[in-house]
């Protein structure tokens, strides 16, 4: 019994340690010059005033930001779709989602992927779980980003 038990265990240690994750560093997190959690004033000294404020979204051209609800002076979101705004790792909309393979990306295998008909979305989690970045995909393209504190 001992010994079933101890293969078991050492089986499932082993399959947990050939699962890959993503290994998104906390400074690949960002979109353009702004990373989440930054202080409004600093998306002010890049790119000005905001277009319109609609509620919490500040909305710029080709991006919007997202306030914190709990400290609404910094950014809890940064989203676009527009091919203006790059990840750090210079992934734009309208790239094929072929970039977000494991092999390809800086991001390794994704955290987590979820497909509802053409649609997928790509979630790759900071190593500290403090961000995220999203990437959605519609037939084979990347139409959205989006960088959030979690």
């Amino acid at each position: 019994m001992k010994k079933r038990m101890a293969a078991l265990i050492c089986g499932a240690l082993m399959a947990l340690t050939s699962v890959s994750f993503a290994t998104v560093r906390s400074d690949q997190v960002m979109l353009g010059d702004l990373q989440p959690g930054i202080h409004i004033n600093e998306v002010k000294k890049i790119y000005g005033e905001p277009l319109r404020v609609v509620g919490e979204k500040w909305l710029y051209k080709g991006f919007y930001i997202e306030v914190d609800d709990d400290r609404p002076n910094y950014v809890e979101e940064i989203v676009t779709e527009d091919s203006g705004f790059a990840t750090q790792d210079g992934i734009i909309v309208g790239m094929s989602e072929d970039v977000l393979s494991a092999e390809t990306t800086k991001y390794g295998k994704a955290d987590k992927v979820e497909i509802e008909g053409n649609t997928k979305e790509y979630e790759y989690y900071s190593s500290d779980y403090k961000y995220k970045m999203e990437f959605k995909v519609v037939n084979g393209i990347i139409t959205k980003i989006t960088c959030e504190l979690r």
